[in-house]
């Protein structure tokens, strides 16, 4: 595995337990740096992936996208296809260790030629790229 997605995956892992304490900015979603973002559906055009993972203390868990087709110590349940929806309910602004911030959403994935969605939360710069604007 590539370093950069070591890193990638420490990042989402790192942010889902500083989103699950109370690190976050909360709800940005109506912040006008997000208008672009939140409250919108975009069709992927690109394979996303969703994951379960729990933390190692077994507390913490939850759904999470990425672009990654795998990640360690995270259960893959399914593959989300090109030309499947992504709706971002929320935004919320995380810090990380770099003092800045990253943009967390969450919402529903809705892979192609399905009536049924998931809920999830990702990192927005990792699944970005995936999304037709």
């Amino acid at each position: 595995m590539k370093i950069r997605n070591l890193k990638l995956i420490a990042i989402v892992f790192g942010l889902f337990i500083i989103a699950s304490c109370t690190g976050q900015k909360g709800d940005m979603t109506k912040d006008p740096k997000y208008a672009d973002i939140a409250n919108n559906i975009f069709i992927t055009n690109g394979p996303l992936f969703y994951y379960h993972y729990t933390h190692s203390d077994g507390g913490k868990s939850g759904y999470f996208l990425s672009r990654e087709s795998s990640v360690p110590n995270a259960e893959l349940k399914a593959e989300i296809p090109a030309g499947s929806h992504v709706k971002i309910s929320k935004v919320f602004e995380v810090p990380n260790k770099e003092g800045g911030v990253k943009a967390m959403v969450e919402g529903d994935v809705i892979p192609d030629g399905s009536k049924e969605g998931f809920k999830y939360m990702a990192v927005y710069n990792d699944i970005e790229p995936a999304l037709k604007k």
